[in-house]
Protein backbone atom coordinates (compact mmCIF):
# COMPACT_ATOMS: atom_id res chain seq x y z
CA UNK A 1 0.00 0.00 0.00
CA UNK A 2 1.36 3.42 -0.93
CA UNK A 3 1.06 5.92 1.44
CA UNK A 4 1.17 9.63 1.16
CA UNK A 5 2.06 11.83 3.97
CA UNK A 6 1.33 16.16 3.18
CA UNK A 7 2.74 18.54 5.77
CA UNK A 8 1.05 21.36 6.33
CA UNK A 9 3.85 22.85 8.48
CA UNK A 10 7.09 21.27 10.38
CA UNK A 11 6.63 18.17 12.26
CA UNK A 12 6.91 18.52 15.87
CA UNK A 13 7.82 15.30 17.80
CA UNK A 14 3.93 13.79 18.66
CA UNK A 15 3.71 14.23 14.40
CA UNK A 16 6.73 12.19 13.77
CA UNK A 17 5.85 9.31 15.98
CA UNK A 18 2.44 8.84 14.65
CA UNK A 19 4.06 9.48 10.92
CA UNK A 20 6.18 6.58 12.34
CA UNK A 21 3.18 4.13 13.16
CA UNK A 22 1.04 4.80 10.41
CA UNK A 23 3.78 4.15 7.58
CA UNK A 24 5.31 0.70 9.06
CA UNK A 25 5.54 -1.77 6.63
CA UNK A 26 4.18 0.75 3.87
CA UNK A 27 5.47 2.46 0.50
CA UNK A 28 5.55 6.25 1.91
CA UNK A 29 6.28 9.41 0.31
CA UNK A 30 5.60 13.00 1.63
CA UNK A 31 4.77 16.47 0.20
CA UNK A 32 5.24 19.37 2.12
CA UNK A 33 3.26 22.60 2.06
CA UNK A 34 5.58 24.33 4.16
CA UNK A 35 7.69 25.60 1.32
CA UNK A 36 7.42 28.86 -0.91
CA UNK A 37 5.54 27.97 -4.04
CA UNK A 38 4.46 24.09 -3.53
CA UNK A 39 4.01 22.55 -6.91
CA UNK A 40 0.48 21.70 -6.97
CA UNK A 41 0.45 19.92 -9.75
CA UNK A 42 2.85 16.87 -8.36
CA UNK A 43 0.87 17.16 -5.56
CA UNK A 44 -2.06 16.24 -7.03
CA UNK A 45 -0.56 13.74 -8.63
CA UNK A 46 0.83 12.06 -6.11
CA UNK A 47 -2.75 12.04 -4.15
CA UNK A 48 -4.07 10.16 -7.08
CA UNK A 49 -0.94 7.46 -7.36
CA UNK A 50 -1.51 6.98 -3.76
CA UNK A 51 -3.79 4.55 -2.27
CA UNK A 52 -4.06 6.42 0.95
CA UNK A 53 -3.03 10.09 1.73
CA UNK A 54 -3.01 11.48 5.58
CA UNK A 55 -2.34 15.31 5.97
CA UNK A 56 -0.91 16.88 9.15
CA UNK A 57 -1.69 20.16 10.67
Amino acid sequence: MKLLNVYRSEPNDDVKKLVEIVSKDRDVVSFDLNVENPDYDKMLDMVFDADQTICWW
